[in-house]
């Protein structure tokens, strides 16, 4: 019974091909703008936000994860990175909803006193849930 030999390739070695780890290959001109673009995008903390304003002191926010409406709390609200992410989800809604630049904060939650001057047409967003607000007393009438 006959036995099969194998040939051996010859293949250079990789050791010879690669560089040594210690040499970093300087980056393209591409690779540099990328980075940097990339960076800019990473400290940039503007996010847009869908509200509609339906009454005067009463502001509804978007939710994307269960499609529903936030009253009164933007913290609830779906905060989005990209403003044409925020476009193209505004445009399957009904009209009336407009896109709100806000801030974040460094753990990524909503700096509320970036919405808080914020204005639609007449009416300021309301960016305090309405069971929250304190309660003023009245004074009797006499």
């Amino acid at each position: 019974m006959a036995t099969l030999k194998r040939k051996r390739s010859a293949k250079p070695s990789t050791t010879a091909r690669r560089p040594a780890v210690d040499e970093e290959t300087p980056l393209t001109a591409a690779e540099r703008r990328a980075l940097a673009r990339h960076i800019k995008d990473t400290e940039d903390r503007s996010r847009y936000v869908l509200v509609s304003v339906t009454l005067p002191g009463f502001s509804l926010y978007y939710r994307v994860q269960d499609d529903a409406w936030s009253f009164d709390d933007p913290t609830q609200a779906t905060l989005f990175k990209r403003r044409a992410a925020a476009k193209a989800i505004q445009a399957l809604l009904r009209p009336g909803v407009h896109i709100v630049p806000c801030k974040v904060d460094e753990d990524g939650q909503l700096v509320l006193s970036s919405l808080a001057h914020r204005k639609i047409g007449r009416t300021r967003l309301a960016v305090l849930p309405s069971w929250r607000r304190k309660k003023t007393a009245r004074k009797p009438a006499r």
